[in-house]
């Protein structure tokens, strides 16, 4: 069966391959035409073609990306963006060395073109393949605790991971036969075997909260040789995660994490970015503010800006900007429902009293309401945003646990490609938003 199963890995593979060279040459040619004026055609060589597919190839599986082991997009868009840098690299240098007439420029735009086109591609594929349960994993969770349901449920949230929850295992034997996260409990951990084999499981998850080593090991010699991957959720959920490092110090697991936003370093990066992106975003989106002034100046007259206190850095209070979205006659609920109203607040990054991405601006009391006062300084050590963490991932959950837990997360974990994320879920955001 494993055998099998690597082999029809190992044909998918060989299509995303054929893909992903397929879109470049794709992304070159579009380039290649619109630079038809400057360059002629007989540059790219027979030799030149198979160099470019060769080094797409050599650089992606050197980055592991045909061996569908990503489980989150955002994780695979960003090794499609560190390979193809490297790439261009590469291609750059040997049209330099064979002193090729192709425009250097021509093919920096066809990777610019490539790698938004690779990353939708790869997504669509995965996304197909496991609709149609081609390429899909068994996966039974070993604890229905608190973490064991957090895992089953991140899990199906996320079908690029290609996972399928088949139950979970637990010796209380009061929570055998009920349903955790939506999945059955099927027995003990003792009945691994005999379940992993009836339900044909692929890879285990180790999910139970404050185990004792000698537990583990007695899972363990139940689990190996049985699945292919067994997988530990420690019990340290929203502490952290996006930025550790799993070391081997002499034999020893050691989790290390940097020290996000805390790190002066990290904050005058993430300042920058912020005046950057705040300057850029404003000329960008100018138009659309324009069009929504007018909006709200005819659809509730008098001031277009509303002006709310909220509680900044270090409990600065500041006034927030937004475009009125409701008034005497009702609400705007374009303006609402498309995060037009809140496009204003880029003034507020300007001017320093917020970021781009942040923990979710709130006034003084609402502070100390939802935070208690420790977190809420903890907040406050970073500016609040526009948008945030918690705003992409669990904005109608009303859960002040998990709202502290997010931010917190936030700052701890902080780093630019976290903000990017963000901010590329803030915009899929209104795309994909279901009517709830």
């Amino acid at each position: 069966m494993g055998k099998q199963r690597n082999f029809i890995r190992n044909i998918f593979a060989f299509f995303q391959a054929v893909i992903d060279v397929s879109i470049y040459f794709m992304s070159f040619s579009l380039v290649f035409f619109l630079w038809s004026g400057w360059e002629k055609t007989s540059a790219l060589t027979f030799e030149t073609q198979i160099f470019f597919a060769g080094t797409i190839l050599a650089v992606f599986c050197f980055k592991s990306l045909y061996s569908f082991k990503t489980w989150l997009f955002w994780d695979e868009l960003k090794s499609v963006i560190k390979s193809s840098f490297f790439i261009l690299l590469v291609i750059v240098l040997y049209l330099y060395s064979q002193k090729s007439s192709l425009s250097r420029f021509a093919v920096l735009f066809s990777m610019i073109i490539f790698v938004p086109l690779c990353a939708i591609s790869r997504y669509v594929f995965r996304r197909l393949l496991f609709a149609l349960g081609l390429l899909s994993t068994n996966i039974i969770v070993l604890g229905a605790g608190r973490m064991g349901s957090i895992f089953a449920e991140k899990i199906t949230g996320h079908p690029f991971t290609l996972g399928k929850i088949s139950g979970f295992l637990d010796d209380d034997e009061s929570k055998i036969g009920t349903t955790v996260a939506g999945y059955k409990v099927l027995g003990k951990i003792e009945d691994f075997a005999v379940i992993c084999a009836e339900e044909r499981i692929d890879e285990a998850a180790v999910a139970i909260s404050k185990a004792s080593r000698n537990l583990l090991v007695h899972v363990l010699n139940i689990v190996e040789f049985h699945v292919r991957q067994v997988h530990y959720v420690p019990d340290m959920y929203m502490l952290t995660t996006f930025s550790s490092l799993v070391r081997d110090v002499d034999g020893m697991p050691v989790v290390s994490s940097s020290q996000g936003l805390l790190n002066p370093v990290n904050r005058a990066v993430k300042s920058f970015a912020d005046y950057a992106v705040g300057i850029i975003a404003i000329i960008i989106l100018s138009p659309f503010m324009i069009f929504a002034a007018m909006r709200a100046k005819r659809k509730f007259g008098g001031k277009i800006f509303s002006r709310q206190e909220r509680c900044g850095l270090e409990w600065r209070k500041f006034m927030m900007y937004r475009f009125r979205s409701s008034g005497e006659y009702g609400t705007d609920t374009r303006l609402r429902r498309s995060y037009v109203d809140e496009f204003p607040q880029l003034f507020n990054v300007i001017k320093g009293d917020m970021s781009i991405v942040g923990p979710k601006a709130l006034s003084n009391d609402d502070m100390i309401h939802v935070y208690g006062l420790d977190t809420a300084g903890k907040i406050l050590m970073v500016k609040p945003g526009i948008t945030g963490f918690w705003q992409v991932s669990a904005r109608r959950l009303n859960d002040r646990k998990i709202l502290r837990e997010m931010n917190l997360y936030y700052i701890r974990n902080w780093s630019l490609w976290l903000d990017v994320v963000i901010l590329l879920r803030t915009f899929l955001k209104p795309l994909f938003r279901r009517n709830t």
